[in-house]
């Protein structure tokens, strides 16, 4: 597999910076998550395991003296929010309102409005539109499982960067295009069909895709690998990056996916080759992972000054969610993995994670 260094470099969900490799997580995962956070001074971070699809109460971390982290706290997820998406469009599939083989262009033939920055989503703010005859090239299922030939996030015109369905390239920019499919299908906006859909039906209270006052005694400030602080309060919902939501949601989510047969078996239908050395494929909507004990889906979050990570063995349905606010919180991810999925897993060595 080939990955340009522009994309690499693309491939956090809104604004990335690369702070570690895929060595240096590895080698700290034998270390206990909570002296691993003190060491990489990982102020705050919380994480939930599930057992057989049923999630345990959340466990609150801080490396910063004093623990003063909430088992509640509310983090930017980042790209933690693709799987919840994908979860709301495979639901569509189920019911018959979404057709995966169908091109993009069936419920947006007037095209689609492609704004030139995440943050900036109103009405005037710089953006063009990409034709019907363009998102013909291009099917649902491409979107979901990044075959789409699109760039991860683009500041210009959106252009195709390789043939839809040639080859897998992670695209940010592709879930928001099937946000807005998704919208045109439901006539809402996604993030008040996520509240009532999904969030709604799962008792996900604190989760949302846009900013809410009522997050901000809760919501944790990131810290950049510089030390500078970020929080970021997306006020629309962006399909790639801008969930907000704690611990205990985002397993119950899990505990939704891993325990519905017939949407499990969509996301697993039809996985694209990603990296065919570390066993390596991609789903609708989840990676894969191809090891003993697995399958196992996961997905990796990086916005400024967070780091997230999921994954969970389909069989056996263990799994967890780890959320950080800081740069360097990755490793906490493979720490938490050795206990609960033991083994080795090949997704905490991929260049886009490490």
């Amino acid at each position: 597999m080939r990955i340009s260094r522009r994309n690499l470099l693309l491939a956090g969900a809104t604004f990335p910076l690369l702070t570690s490799c895929a060595s240096d997580i590895i080698e700290l995962r034998e270390r206990p998550v909570s002296a691993l956070a003190e060491e990489l001074d990982v102020c705050s971070a919380t994480y939930a395991t599930l057992q057989s699809g049923i999630p345990a109460a959340p466990v609150a971390l801080s490396g910063c003296g004093e623990n003063t982290t909430r088992a509640d706290t509310i983090f930017q997820a980042a790209s933690l929010t693709k799987p919840v998406v994908a979860f709301a469009a495979l639901q569509l599939v189920l019911d018959g309102r979404l057709d995966l083989d169908a091109p993009a262009s069936h419920y947006l033939p007037a095209g689609y409005k492609h704004f030139h920055s995440v943050l900036a989503r109103s009405p005037g703010d710089p953006h063009d539109v990409m034709p019907g005859n363009a998102l013909s090239r291009i099917s649902v299922a491409q979107l979901l499982n990044h075959t789409s030939g699109l760039p991860n996030w683009s500041s210009e015109t959106l252009s195709f960067e390789s043939e839809p369905g040639e080859r897998w390239g992670y695209s940010g920019e592709g879930f928001v295009i099937l946000q807005a499919v998704i919208e045109a299908i439901t006539n809402t906006e996604l993030s008040a069909y996520l509240d009532e859909n999904v969030f709604g039906t799962l008792g996900m209270a604190s989760t949302s895709l846009i900013w809410r006052d009522a997050f901000a005694e809760r919501a944790v400030v990131g810290t950049t690998a510089f030390g500078f602080k970020r929080q970021v309060r997306f006020k629309s919902a962006v399909a790639a990056a801008s969930l907000y939501t704690t611990a205990a949601d985002y397993a119950r989510f899990m505990s939704a996916l891993l325990t519905n047969d017939r949407l499990l078996s969509l996301v697993l239908a039809k996985p694209v080759e990603v990296d065919r050395e570390l066993g390596l494929a991609w789903g609708l909507g989840w990676g894969i992972e191809r090891a003993p004990g697995g399958p196992y889906i996961w997905q990796w979050g990086n916005n400024p000054g967070f780091r997230a990570f999921a994954m969970a063995s389909v069989l056996s349905k263990d799994g967890f969610v780890i959320l950080t606010n800081s740069d360097h919180g990755l490793p906490l991810a493979a720490s938490v993995a050795r206990s609960v999925l033991p083994g080795e897993h090949n997704a905490f060595r991929f260049p886009w994670v490490a």
